[in-house]
Parts: C-alpha cells; sequence; structure tokens
C-alpha cells in the first residue's frame, strides 16, 4: 500500500529553497531602495535651490538657512540643507542638500551659475557606514 504526501525532507527541502530566495529578493530590493532614495535626493535639492532663487526675487535677498526644504518621512535621519557661497542675489550660490537613511548618507549639491542663469546638480555621493 503507497501513501499520499509529502516526506519531511521533501518539505523542508522546499522550504530551504523559497528561504534562499527571499532572501535574494531582499537584498535585491533593499539595494533598489537605496538607490531609489538617492536619486530623489537630487529632486529634492533641485527644488531646495529652486526655493532659494523665489525667495531672492521676492525678497531682494538669499536666506540664510532654507527652512521650506522638505524632510520626506522616510528619511529618518533627519536632512540637512545649507547654502553656501550666497553673498547677494545676484551672484552664484551652492544648495547642499545631506540625508541619512539605511546607514547610508548621502550629498548633493546644487549650483545655481547667474550669468547663465543655470542651476546644476551634481549626482548622490554616498557612504555607507559599517554597522558593528
Amino acid at each position: 500500500m503507497r501513501k499520499k504526501g509529502f516526506t519531511l525532507i521533501e518539505l523542508m527541502v522546499v522550504i530551504a529553497i523559497l528561504a534562499i530566495l527571499a532572501a535574494i529578493a531582499l537584498t535585491s530590493y533593499k539595494s533598489y531602495m537605496r538607490k531609489a532614495r538617492a536619486k530623489e535626493l537630487v529632486t529634492i535639492a533641485r527644488n531646495c535651490a529652486q526655493e532659494a532663487l523665489v525667495i531672492c526675487e521676492t525678497q531682494g535677498s538669499l536666506p540664510n538657512s532654507i527652512d521650506s526644504c522638505p524632510n520626506p518621512a522616510y528619511l529618518p535621519g533627519g536632512v540637512t540643507a545649507s547654502l553656501t557661497s550666497s553673498p547677494s542675489c545676484g551672484g552664484d550660490f551652492d544648495v547642499t542638500y545631506e540625508a541619512s537613511f539605511d546607514s547610508t548618507t548621502c550629498t548633493v549639491t546644487c549650483s545655481y551659475n547667474s550669468t547663465k542663469d543655470l542651476l546644476t546638480c551634481t549626482q548622490p555621493q554616498c557612504t555607507t557606514s559599517s554597522s558593528s
């Protein structure tokens, strides 16, 4: 008489295969999310620099800090936005935007060239701190 069903070893092999696939998928997903968040910082930094330009146009002077720059909820490590090289509205200036997430710190700098009336941003420069 032959029994129907799976043996314990067959079930354990299936579970082991599923665990390996899940581990690979989770690693890939975390890497994808880290890259997506870093790339989104470019958009956020560009918006901050445009906000500085708007403040300059409406108020006649660049602010010392940009309080209206967004701090997305998925960045629990905090966001720091700062203006540099801002002597006056008629000149060039830089906005540096730094964010921390998932033991990664990324920095994006957007530079405004007043001569060309051009705003350019760098690619995210990210460093990962190793956790012990």
